[in-house]
């Protein structure tokens, strides 16, 4: 393959990853193939790609603006390679997907398993985040497809995976656990358990909607942490009900008195070409999301 062409992808790699080590692995190459790469496009460019340090490496603001340029050719090369692949019948090529965590464990699964028994041939990558930084990876090409909640800001297009809700999370042996729906005024009445990512809690922009400015008495990210307190009896929470599904903690959970729904989506950049593979896994989602 062209060197040059690698020297984009190395850059690339690193960049996503935060490791030269790590893009190496990727790549299947050694560490200091890829540094060597790296350096080498530092030198013909001029410009300093990345800041290095103990904990990895991270694009300087040079960087970052020719980042965009060079996941643009990287991208390109990809579909050239991919749209020959589909005229000659063979079918190849990656889709990087950007997911939250309860649709990669809930919803995800699935849908691969029926578009994989029609596309073999073609790989994947899941990215974790947020949907503020789904969004924002969907903005920089870093991903082709991310799940984002509706509405979604201009220039996606998207198909709907999941309609859910908030619901109230307590211990099955709370005095409330029978009601059959959670009147949000109780909740503080007692510790609430926050499940929060980089400042972002759902429940306390609901809570706060409805009047109710509670201080968490614990913030975490994790959705199985905040489930564990709840069966210990450390407090309530509120989370999205598709997180529950195939619970294995002694929780209980309660639609609210006031319904908080949300739709979740599948999402793409309109302003991209999508490759041959994406193309597919899209039709997929929207069969099987229109056959649902």
């Amino acid at each position: 393959m062209d060197t040059g062409l690698q020297k984009y992808r190395a850059f690339v790699a690193a960049a996503d990853i935060g490791s030269i080590a790590h893009a190496a692995e990727r790549l299947g190459y050694s560490v200091s193939s890829v540094s060597r790469m790296i350096a080498d496009l530092e030198t013909s460019s001029g410009v300093r790609l990345f800041d290095r340090s103990k904990a990895g490496v991270a694009p300087t603001p040079d960087g970052v603006r020719l980042l965009a340029r060079a996941r643009r050719i990287v991208d390109e090369c990809n579909r050239f390679d991919d749209e020959a692949a589909a005229i000659t019948g063979t079918e190849v090529g990656t889709v990087r997907i950007g997911t939250i965590a309860s649709v990669a464990t809930h919803v995800l699964p699935s849908v691969l398993k029926v578009f994989r028994e029609d596309h073999p041939g073609i790989t994947y990558e899941l990215l974790h985040g947020d949907y503020r930084e789904i969004e924002q990876w969907l903005a920089e090409g870093r991903v082709d497809v991310g799940t984002v909640r509706l509405p979604a800001p201009d220039g996606l297009g998207t198909i709907v995976l999941v309609r859910d809700e908030d619901v109230a999370v307590l211990p099955s042996g709370h005095r409330l656990a029978r009601k059959k729906r959670f009147p949000l005024a109780a909740f503080a009445e007692e510790p609430f358990i926050a499940l929060e990512h980089e400042g972002v809690s759902e429940a306390a922009d609901l809570l706060e909607g409805n009047g109710m400015g509670l201080a968490p008495l614990f913030t975490t990210w994790d959705d199985y942490v905040v489930m564990a307190m709840v069966e210990a009896g450390l407090g309530l929470s509120i989370m999205p009900s598709i997180m529950l599904q195939r619970c294995a903690y002694n929780v209980v959970s309660l639609p609210l008195d006031v319904p908080a729904k949300r739709e979740i989506a599948l999402a793409w950049d309109e302003s991209r070409t999508p490759s041959p593979a994406v193309a597919a896994f899209l039709d997929a989602v929207r069969a099987e999301a229109d056959g649902a």
